[in-house]
């Protein structure tokens, strides 16, 4: 009687543990999913300030040129300067890309089975995917490149149902109709560490596996050569500005150390206590193994999510910079320019 008792307690406790354990991985995984909203927001963000960035070198080429006529008025001989200077030159991009020293890397070349810009826009491919429910679109993102395993002549339904893409943001590829993987498949481009292509057959589809920073692999299928090979040099270009790191691998020593146990167990009797802590045991590591899993994902979004503040501070420093010289040459310009109304 009183081992029936014992029982009821150790499964009360052990129900109880499981629920416990339950809540801790879902909460680990909605922190998973709110480091993708964020990523894709700062990603975002970052995109704004390269085109403020880039705005500024119209600014500072217009100040350019009203200093240029300012000079020709103030002065016969700022005049005649002007006339045998000419016209002034547009002056070297001030972005912090430009900046930067430059790696000569290859561009890959755009084969014509890979559809971009202007063809995207005016096929309405976005539109098209949207209403198949295979992807819903961030604000700001858009599509690069669309390399459709379909036929070209293929209505734009089927195309949209066959086809790899890859936006500014992220890949996911489309078979079928529906999007592989699931409905959130794919994978951030800042993720990728490289891309390997696998030849496929005259039978066989081409494969282009992917690899993440954070040890996930993923595949991408091709039926067209020039296609996989522009993706595999496309992601090989991602990883230049991406910084390693290297997950923890789970330790294998538990699973194996259970199978060892439950094999000189079931030689044994067991109680049912003992069968009971057995089973909630083995239950208990399996529920450790998925969350260590998840928070290692948890820990990659985080990196990622400091690389990419890190980019945005120093973009945003840059800014600051250019902005306060800007500043001082257009005071300078204004006082020169009420100089000439007053005389």
């Amino acid at each position: 009687m009183q081992e029936h008792i014992l029982e009821d307690r150790y499964r009360d406790l052990a129900r109880d543990n499981r629920d416990r354990m339950e809540d801790t991985i879902r909460m680990a995984r909605e922190c998973e999913d709110i480091g993708d909203q964020t990523l894709a927001k700062l990603a975002l963000d970052r995109e704004v300030l390269m085109k403020v960035d880039q705005d500024l070198d119209f600014i500072n080429d217009s100040l350019r040129r009203a200093e240029y006529h300012l000079h020709s008025m103030e002065s016969w001989s700022g005049a005649i300067g002007n006339y045998f200077r000419g016209k002034p030159k547009t002056e070297q991009s001030g972005t912090l890309a430009n900046t930067r020293k430059k790696v000569e890397v290859k561009a890959p070349s755009c084969p014509p089975t890979v559809w971009r810009g202007k063809e995207v826009a005016e096929r309405k491919i976005r539109s098209e995917i949207e209403k198949q429910k295979l992807h819903n679109f961030v604000e700001g993102e858009y599509i690069m490149y669309l390399c459709s395993n379909a036929s070209r002549l293929a209505s734009i339904e089927k195309i949209a149902a066959d086809s790899v893409v890859v936006t500014n943001l992220g890949v996911f590829q489309v078979a079928g109709g529906t999007r592989v993987g699931g409905s959130t498949a794919g994978f951030m481009l800042r993720s990728v560490e490289s891309a390997e292509l696998v030849k496929g057959t005259m039978l066989n589809h081409d494969r282009v596996v992917v690899r993440t920073w954070g040890g996930r692999k993923a595949e991408l299928s091709f039926w067209n050569r020039k296609s996989s090979e522009f993706i595999v040099a496309l992601m090989n270009q991602i990883p230049a500005k991406s910084r390693e790191w290297k997950a923890v691998p789970s330790s294998q020593g538990g699973s194996n150390a259970r199978t060892a146990r439950g094999a000189a167990q079931e030689i044994e009797e067991e109680t049912g206590i003992q069968k009971l802590a057995r089973e909630h045991e083995e239950e208990f590591e399996g529920q450790l193994d998925e969350l260590s899993s998840v928070l290692d994902n948890v820990a990659f979004k985080a990196r990622q999510l400091g690389d990419e503040l890190q980019a945005s501070n120093e973009l945003t420093s840059h800014i600051r910079k250019r902005v306060d010289g800007t500043h001082a040459r257009m005071k300078a310009s204004e006082k020169r320019s009420k100089g000439l109304l007053r005389r």
